[in-house]
């Protein structure tokens, strides 16, 4: 059954790759010699990424140099995200396709980077963000793909951003290279803050448990132990097991963790059982996959990374959280 699935999701994604590849090409045969759309200059280039968050990154290394489309909408899980034929059509006319990477994309998305991206530069970028592996259930040892929950692997990301838009447009390299280094400068100094403010949490008390195993690099960071988390694993692909729920039931209790994170773009059923089975607080509104929405104290990186730190730590000490 799981296979006939595949080859329909596969079947579809050809099928929508070929439509959207027929429209670009009548759009483009207009006989009037404009651009489809009408928005795109020859001084510009094409970006693509599948990340709203990455998106963020290009926009302050590109500026007005280039046009970036995210695909990934926000508030929307990067972990079975399905593309429709709109996506199609803009991946295939980009010119550089930034993806996370370290196996975040799967399903209808890793095959339509694949399969319409064809003359594209495609850049992976938690490639060259120094990966960490982690245990998988059935698959042995795999890589965590949120390396941006990080901001010193996120300059290294950035760098490389740097580097593939010089690249493809050599003549603006002098410009990406500066507002590259300007854009780092910010990420050290969010990594100082976070330092100081996670200081001010007893050792103790840095503990996380999430919706799913998303932290482990923010963990690694800054000094935090993963108790664990609802959906066990880096992805949401699969159930949790009756005895993996008890276990981690057990270990809030024995752990006292004071607080359980209940992610934005991830369900939180099992978040709020494991609540009531051990009297740990939910508190919601970790952003880990994708930005937030207008208002939400997330818009960009940067603040994104705020909210969570000042989130994590302010319950974990028990306080009203601050930004």
């Amino acid at each position: 059954m799981e296979q006939l699935r595949r080859s329909i999701n596969r079947l579809a994604t050809f099928a929508l790759v070929a439509l959207a590849l027929v429209g670009t090409a009548v759009a483009c045969s207009g006989g009037n010699g404009e651009s489809p759309g009408g928005s795109a200059t020859d001084e510009s280039i094409s970006v693509v990424t599948t990340s709203n968050i990455a998106a963020d990154w290009v926009r302050r290394v590109g500026g007005n140099q280039i046009e970036v489309t995210s695909l990934l909408p926000t508030g929307t899980s990067p972990h079975g995200y399905s593309p429709g034929a709109r996506d199609v059509a803009r991946v295939a006319e980009a010119d550089v396709v930034f993806t996370m990477g370290l196996g975040l994309e799967t399903g209808w998305l890793k095959d339509l980077v694949a399969e319409a991206s064809e003359g594209a530069d495609i850049v992976e970028l938690g490639s060259f963000a120094d990966p960490m592996l982690v245990s998988g259930r059935d698959t042995g040892a795999v890589a965590d793909p949120h390396f941006w929950l990080d901001p010193v692997r996120v300059v290294l990301a950035v760098h490389e951003i740097a580097r593939r838009l010089a690249a493809a447009d050599p003549g603006a390299a002098a410009t990406y290279r500066g507002n590259a280094e300007a854009y780092v400068a910010e990420l050290e100094a969010l990594h100082g803050w976070a330092v100081g403010r996670v200081e001010a949490l007893n050792v103790d008390r840095r503990k996380l448990v999430t919706s799913h195993d998303s932290l482990g690099y923010f963990a690694d960071r800054y000094g935090f132990e993963v108790v664990g988390a609802t959906i066990p694993g880096v992805s949401t692909d699969r159930e949790t097991t009756p005895q993996e729920l008890a276990a981690l039931i057990e270990a809030v209790k024995l752990q006292d963790v004071p607080a359980i994170f209940a992610e934005t773009v991830e369900s939180n059923r099992l978040v709020e059982q494991l609540a009531r089975e051990t009297g740990a607080v939910v508190v919601a509104g970790l952003f880990t996959g994708s930005l937030g929405g207008t208002g939400s104290g997330a818009e960009t990186y940067i603040e994104m990374m705020r909210t969570n730190v000042g989130l994590i730590v302010d319950s974990l000490r028990g306080d009203s959280p601050e930004r």
